[in-house]
């Protein structure tokens, strides 16, 4: 009954509100109804029309009043007056259009600018892989020495996974490139060496096919199978819905299309499209280096952990860091003062999300701070404004509109302000969602992937900040212009003075804001710029003028290392012949890319150890003049050339770095190091140089 009587009101209100004229026709007919039955109870008891009508009247005490009682018990009447309130402040804003244009525009920039920040804070740091559940208790796992962060082995990966009680799920990943063949067609790509329990562990269920399993990850070359991406099943197999058990080379091998990832799934390695993966028993044809699975030294996958529910972080990282001393225990030649570290999704260090971190913090400020000033510009925009109407408002107030009513109004105009200024914000934070992609490198065969979308989350947050700031901004203008004194403002043409000395703090307050955000985004801003400056300025340690890079992959195509060295020294010929050429060179990696160079633990000849030290190097393979091509200079000694092949003795060039490290002031050329079980003579001594970043720390 209760619920039917509910349902019945409803209705009644939105047919007031639906049908407004009708009704109000209808609530005319019933007064008159009444009115003209009590003038004709008046006329039959003896009076005259005129008389009659006039006692009737009186008996009704006041017509309008008693309608506008009707009108209030159908409790629609908010709704009413909102209705003719952004009615009315449309009006105000297209009578001054000067006001609107200025006032709109302010807002417009803070909220695109805010909203935009945020997107990119939401898909990049906070929630950055799409359709992975649990992103709230991911972390990112590495390896650590004294040098800083490294790889894990697959032998330690394999024994956290089965002695980590904290842990969910651990998950292995290596990025690649690699040569994808499709008929007579071949070209780059970037793909992913992962653990068999990769798509399970991240909640992503495959569009078509199968993901990995764990048997997947185990045996020498034993599962030539591969699941691509859905952009890569659109855009190379032209979404064939029968492409499950058909194959690929990749590398020169065939490999068996088991499954299609899901639309928006790009990967785990934030910035980057993969186009397929692989498992981890397939490492062995995409690196360099020999089968590395059973091979507890060699450090080269790095990934994330997925913790279960309830546990922190620092929980998990007190557990993997006793795994990582018992190893360090069992394996004291290849575990030797190394442990394992964990990160909270946001400082993953190993992708675009470590690299951007500093950049998004400084760009959160920046936006934060301009919202602000634009919030205090309109702020003292609306405040002036109610100056202007201090006549208005006392004359409404003088005929007997209720102050609160008026301020409902102001504010409302406010709301309406904001409104108009969000629909812009968002539309230029749509339009900027993908400028932060210019500050990832280009790379052959890699796609570059950011959040393209607005998150909604994000949308309502920089609504709530809009609103909030607006009725804010609001109040105090609305408070000004409704608080006057009708006899002053009465008689001032212009609306009285500015408020006296009672009424100049709000003024005073808004000014204060403004250049106290003003400093601090004047202080962001030069340390941001100081930042770009330090960067463009900063010297690389090798020449960035008049080098091109390329990448050309000789393993995919099937070379073995004899046709390999035979084809570099082929090419290197014939582009140094071209005019204009000066010199040409291979490296494996070149500088300041995602591909990450190779680490590997060594023993300098005459260094003593501290107790629980293993150095560690980073190096890159590289050929005959690449020092020179490159622009870096020699300290001391020679470069590499063609004599200096796998027959002859091995041999180094170590950065400034390493030598003031292992070597102090002394020239190391000619001295020896241990790395693999091999001796490694120092031939030369270059200058240190950016290799992963221009703000890393130098490293040897």
């Amino acid at each position: 009954m209760d619920l039917d009587r509910w349902l019945y009101r409803i209705r009644l209100r939105l047919r007031s509100l639906l049908h407004r004229g009708k009704v109000e026709r209808e609530l005319e007919e019933e007064f008159q109804f009444h009115l003209s039955h009590r003038i004709d109870e008046e006329v039959a008891n003896g009076k005259t029309p005129k008389e009659a009508r006039y006692t009737a009247v009186g008996a009704m005490q006041g017509m309008e009043q008693r309608k506008e009682e009707c009108r209030d018990a159908r409790k629609v009447t908010f709704l009413e007056d909102a209705g003719r309130d952004v009615w009315y402040g449309l009006r105000i804003l297209r009578r001054q259009p000067g006001f609107s244009v200025l006032a709109i525009l302010c807002l417009t920039l803070g909220i695109g600018a805010t909203t935009a920040v945020f997107s990119w804070v939401e898909g990049i740091l906070l929630r950055p892989f799409p359709l992975v559940s649990g992103q709230d208790r991911l972390v990112a796992i590495t390896g650590c020495d004294r040098s800083g962060r490294t790889a894990v082995s697959w032998p330690d990966f394999v024994d956290l996974r089965k002695n980590c009680t904290l842990v969910e799920a651990f998950i292995a990943e290596h990025i690649f490139g690699t040569t994808l063949s499709i008929g007579s067609r071949a070209e780059r790509a970037t793909a992913s060496i992962v653990s068999g329990n990769y798509f399970q562990a991240l909640g992503i269920r495959p569009l078509l096919g199968r993901a990995f399993e764990g048997s997947d990850e185990i045996g020498r070359k034993a599962h030539p199978v591969t699941v691509i991406s859905y952009q890569c099943w659109r855009d190379r197999y032209g979404s064939d819905p029968e492409i499950i058990g058909k194959t690929q080379m990749l590398n020169g091998v065939r490999h068996t299309i088991i499954g299609v990832a899901p639309e928006g799934f790009y990967g785990t390695f934030v910035g980057y499209s993969f186009q397929f993966w692989v498992p981890a028993s397939m490492e062995e044809l995409f690196q360099a280096g020999g089968y590395k699975l059973e091979n507890r030294g060699a450090r080269w996958i790095e990934g994330f952990a997925l913790l279960k529910p309830g546990v922190t972080v620092a929980q998990a990282q007190s557990e993997i860091s006793a795994i990582a001393r018992r190893l360090e225990i069992q394996y004291p030649k290849t575990n030797r003062g190394r442990g394992i570290k964990l990160y909270p999704l946001w400082q993953t260090p190993f992708n675009g999300a470590g690299t951007l971190l500093p950049t998004l913090r400084i760009s959160l400020v920046v936006a934060c701070a301009v919202l602000a000033i634009a919030c205090a510009n309109v702020g003292n925009l609306l405040l002036f404004r109610s100056f202007g109407r201090r006549h208005e408002m006392a004359v409404r107030l003088s005929v007997g509109a209720a102050r609160g009513r008026l301020l409902k109004q102001l504010l409302t105009e406010g709301l309406v302000l904001a409104f108009l200024a969000a629909c812009g914000g968002i539309a230029i934070a749509y339009a900027s969602r993908n400028l932060i992609v210019l500050l990832f490198p280009a790379n052959t065969g890699i796609i570059v992937n950011l959040p393209a979308e607005i998150d909604w989350r994000v949308l309502v947050l920089s609504s709530a900040v809009c609103l909030a700031s607006s009725v804010l901004f609001a109040f105090a203008p609305a408070l000004q212009a409704t608080n006057v004194d009708l006899a002053v403002a009465m008689k001032s043409d212009s609306g009285g003075t500015l408020g006296g000395r009672a009424k100049a703090w709000i003024r005073s307050t808004l000014v204060i804001v403004q250049v106290s955000l003003s400093f601090i985004l004047l202080i962001t801003a030069g340390l941001l710029l100081k930042s770009v400056h330090e960067m463009q300025n900063s010297d690389p340690g090798f020449s960035t003028d008049r080098v091109l890079t390329t990448g050309v992959d000789l393993i995919s195509a099937g070379y073995d290392p004899q046709r390999m060295k035979s084809f570099e020294e082929i090419l290197l010929d014939r582009i140094g012949a071209i005019s204009g050429i000066e010199s040409a060179a291979f490296a494996q990696v070149t500088p300041i890319t995602y591909r990450p160079y190779s680490s590997a633990p060594i023993t300098v000849q005459g260094y003593e150890t501290q107790t629980g030290e293993q150095p560690v190097i980073e190096y890159d393979e590289i050929g005959p003049e690449y020092l020179a091509t490159m622009g870096i200079p020699l300290d001391s000694g020679r470069e590499f050339t063609r004599a200096d092949n796998e027959t002859a003795r091995r041999v180094a060039i170590v950065n400034q770095t390493m030598s003031r490290q292992f070597w102090r002031s002394a020239d190391p050329v000619g001295s020896r190091f241990q790395s693999n079980r091999q001796w490694i003579q120092v031939i030369g001594v270059a200058k240190t140089s950016k290799y992963a970043s221009l703000l890393e720390t130098p490293k040897p």
